[in-house]
């Protein structure tokens, strides 16, 4: 099995942050929230001669969707997997709450691979994540832990000295600081975090410094591991 690298760039409307992990071994690839451009996303894999086994949405938002549709058409919508938390099949299927309303071309789009919280699954041939459920920023909303990487793909939930916003539709800001405080501080201080937007963080350095951290105690983590 070789080792997992991270790639990053910020596509989109607004600058999301997109994710595209790869294996130099195995050849294979997954992108997490495409953003926009699927172009380039593509001819980057194209270069680099890896196949797309998936796409991972941390949540429906159109600025994390953008280039969703420009790889199914390009990969083969009922070949290419997209995941993601099951009840955010809601939000990716009405425009209002996907957003894509308020910035002018409004679309609907689904995923065809469900999870459900604390899920492990299959992201290539060698490596496994686990979706974490994290509503609040969106019904649905989710975090990917790859724990042998010892990495945390955030989405909106948590930022670096933030969090995400919870005033769309179906976002509610009670629950989206529970789950910061009960879900992703009872990671491990070490864990890296990459975020929708903005820089990387630790969960070690969020537990000291995030505002919206309650709890400074150290993590639980047999409770979701």
């Amino acid at each position: 099995m070789g080792e997992l690298k991270i790639a990053v760039a910020q596509l989109g409307p607004i600058d999301t942050n997109t994710y595209i992990l790869t294996d130099d071994e195995i050849k294979e690839a997954i992108i997490i929230d495409p953003a926009g451009s699927p172009e380039e996303l593509i001819r980057y894999l194209d270069e680099g001669g890896y196949t797309l086994d998936g796409v991972l949405l941390t949540h429906g938002h159109h600025d994390h969707i953008g280039g969703l549709q420009g790889l199914r058409d390009h990969y083969g919508a009922w070949k290419l997997r997209v995941y993601a938390a099951k009840p955010e099949q809601e939000v990716l299927m009405v425009s209002q709450y996907n957003l894509s309303d308020m910035f002018g071309t409004p679309y609907t789009t689904h995923a065809n691979m469900m999870m459900n919280d604390k899920q492990i699954f299959e992201v290539t041939s060698a490596h496994e994540c686990q979706c974490l459920y994290t509503p609040g920023h969106t019904i649905g909303s989710c975090c990917f832990f790859f724990k042998e990487e010892g990495w945390l793909f955030s989405g909106d939930t948590l930022f670096a000295g933030s969090i995400g916003r919870s005033d769309f539709p179906t976002g509610d800001g009670q629950t989206l600081i529970r789950s910061l405080n009960d879900i992703l501080m009872a990671l491990p201080d070490e864990i890296h975090v990459f975020p929708g937007h903005g820089p990387e963080t630790t969960i070690g350095y969020e537990r000291k410094t995030n505002p919206f951290v309650e709890d400074q105690a150290g993590p639980d983590i047999g409770k979701y591991l």
